[in-house]
Order: C-alpha cells, then sequence, then structure tokens
C-alpha cells in the first residue's frame, strides 16, 4: 500500500482546445504524473501535488485534491463502489479519507480466535491483501466501521494494527 494524491483537473467551458493541449503539456514537462484516470492525476508526494496543483491553480483548471491509497494487484476486492477506482493503467485505488486497514498480528490471541474473528470481519470486508510469507493479511473495511471492526478483536481478545485509519 502506497500514499498518493488525486488532482482533478476542470476544464473550463469556452477556452479552445489548443488551451487545454498547453496545460497537458506544462504538466508532462513540470510534473512527475504516476498514473491518470480520464481527468484525474495521480502523483507519488506533497512536491509533486504542489508543482501540479500551481500549474492548474495558473491555469485556472484546479479541481479536487485528495489523498488515495495504491493497493497492489494481489488485492481481493469485493465493493469498489464508490469507495475507489481501478486506474487506465489497472492500478487499483481507494480514496483514503474513506477506509481504513489493519491487520492481526501473527502472535495475537489463538489461531482458532483470529480464524472466528476474521470470519466475523467478512462480512464487512471491502477487500483484503493476501498474507505473504513476510506479511499479515490486510483488512480493507469502509471507515465507519473501526469501531465495529475494534469490538470483534476484543471479543476475540486479540489486538488490531491499523495501518490505515480514514476518517
Amino acid at each position: 500500500m502506497r500514499y498518493m494524491y488525486g488532482v482533478e483537473l476542470l476544464v473550463p467551458a469556452g477556452k479552445l482546445p489548443g488551451f487545454y493541449a498547453q496545460v497537458i503539456h506544462k504538466i508532462g514537462d513540470h510534473v512527475n504524473v504516476f498514473d491518470r484516470d480520464k481527468l484525474l492525476f495521480i502523483v507519488e508526494n506533497d512536491a509533486e501535488r504542489e508543482k501540479l496543483e500551481a500549474v492548474l491553480t495558473k491555469s485556472s483548471m484546479l479541481g479536487d485534491v485528495f489523498p488515495l491509497l495504491l493497493l497492489p494487484p494481489t488485492t481481493e476486492w469485493e465493493h469498489l463502489d464508490d469507495l475507489g477506482f481501478v486506474s487506465q493503467n489497472e492500478h487499483l485505488y481507494l480514496y483514503a479519507e474513506r477506509v481504513s486497514l489493519f491487520t492481526v498480528p501473527p502472535t495475537s490471541g489463538s489461531a482458532q480466535d483470529r480464524w472466528a474473528a476474521s470470519e466475523q470481519w467478512r462480512e464487512h470486508l471491502l477487500g483484503s491483501v493476501p498474507q505473504t510469507a513476510d506479511e499479515s493479511a490486510i483488512y480493507i473495511i469502509d471507515s465507519s466501521l473501526a469501531e465495529l471492526a475494534e469490538g470483534i478483536a476484543r471479543a476475540y481478545q486479540i489486538t488490531l494494527t491499523w495501518l490505515h485509519r480514514g476518517s
């Protein structure tokens, strides 16, 4: 999982097509764009976000700016709905403010309790990143369900490690 930024480009009415092309060219010259989805530019850090915002502000084309989470290609996704999207380059992004991600340390509680809790969470999960040899599985939920996930963990006497907690 990586933190990114989405910066929306607004195309003002009444501008000539050449104006739009000039702005796109300026972005290509000054900003390292990681990915794109239609009129949404995706950049990797604050510095690139600030450069992109400056170019778009100067052209009066700056739209919404928001944090994103880039998930690995191994992510198993159940409900994308309005919580994320798949880009033109087939990358899966989630709107960081709308989701929360957690993991369960392998030493937390018994294996049976971890399994039972994961079965309870399964009803509420949006998706997950499968366990690897080096890392535990990552569970993805709507940020409004964070307290519910903690309640399930308490019921089975295990602990959660929050990797990201949306608002």
